[in-house]
């Protein structure tokens, strides 16, 4: 999970230097990779996090997985 201040400084990051190198990898090498993004007053915790990618693209939360 990542925090960031606005989208603006998060697009920032996503789209420059290692993190888009390591991303055009991951896209060849995996096709599991998964993102969701919202707008929050508060950091989420994890079970949030994990409950809205899992909803984002339909999949049923294990309880038994961390």
């Amino acid at each position: 999970m990542s925090v960031w201040e606005n989208k603006e400084r998060m697009l920032e990051y996503r789209n420059r230097g290692n993190h888009a190198k390591a991303m055009r990898i991951a896209r060849r090498i995996g096709d599991e990779s998964e993102a969701v993004r919202w707008d929050a007053d508060n950091i989420p915790n994890w079970e949030e996090a994990k409950t809205r990618l899992h909803q984002k693209y339909g999949r049923k939360l294990d309880p038994h997985k961390s």
